[in-house]
C-alpha cells in the first residue's frame, strides 16, 4: 500500500466533495469514492448549509437570486470554486465578491451594496457609495418591504451612499447624465 501525505489526501478529498474529479494519482480509496451515492450525500449536506449560512448572511443578494431562480445555481458555483472560507462572514463576502462578477449588473450592484452594508455596520462615520446601472429603490423596496418590482423600471444610473448615519442607513441620487 502507498504512502500518502495527509495533505495530498485532504486536497483529494475536497476536490471530490467539491464536485471535481478524481485524478489518476489519486489513491483507489478516492478513486472509488467518485462514483459513490454516498459522495453525492456529502455534496448535498455541505451544499445545504452552506446555501443555509451564505443566504443568512447575503440576505439581499439571496433573496433577490431566488426571486430570479438563480439561488441554488449560484451556490452550486460557489461550491464548485472550492476555495471558500469555513468562516460564515468570511465566505459570504467571498460569495458577495463572486456576485460582484454576474452578467447581470443588478445583481452586481446588489452585491455591492450589500458589502457595503457590512463594511459600514459598526462605525456611523464610515461611508460606502455604489453605482447602480438603475434606480435601486423597487429593488430594494421589493427585498425589504416584500412589493414587486415595477417590470422595466427607471433605468437611469444612481449612486447610493451607505452610512449608518443616514436615516434608513442609505441615500440614492440619480447620476447625472454622461456619469454613469
Amino acid at each position: 500500500m502507498n504512502a500518502m501525505d495527509l495533505q495530498s489526501y485532504q486536497r483529494s478529498l475536497r476536490r471530490l466533495v467539491t464536485g471535481g474529479p478524481s485524478a489518476a494519482d489519486d489513491p483507489p480509496y478516492v478513486r472509488e469514492l467518485a462514483g459513490s451515492p454516498r459522495l453525492d450525500i456529502v455534496r448535498e449536506v455541505i451544499g445545504f448549509w452552506r446555501s443555509h449560512a451564505l443566504e443568512r448572511y447575503c440576505v439581499l443578494s439571496a433573496a433577490w437570486l431566488k426571486r430570479q431562480g438563480r439561488f441554488d445555481a449560484e451556490i452550486r458555483r460557489f461550491i464548485a470554486a472550492g476555495d471558500f472560507s469555513p468562516d460564515v462572514a468570511l465566505a459570504g463576502q467571498q460569495f458577495l465578491r463572486q456576485l460582484t462578477r454576474d452578467a447581470d449588473a443588478v445583481v452586481q450592484a446588489l452585491a455591492r451594496f450589500e458589502i457595503a452594508l457590512h463594511e459600514t455596520r459598526y462605525d456611523p462615520a464610515e461611508s460606502r457609495c455604489v453605482d447602480w446601472p438603475c434606480d435601486p429603490r423597487p429593488v430594494l423596496d421589493c427585498l425589504l418591504g416584500g412589493s414587486a418590482p415595477e417590470p422595466g423600471g427607471d433605468k437611469v444610473p444612481h449612486r447610493v451612499t451607505v452610512c449608518r448615519a443616514l436615516p434608513g442607513g442609505y441615500c440614492c441620487e440619480p447620476l447625472p447624465a454622461g456619469s454613469g
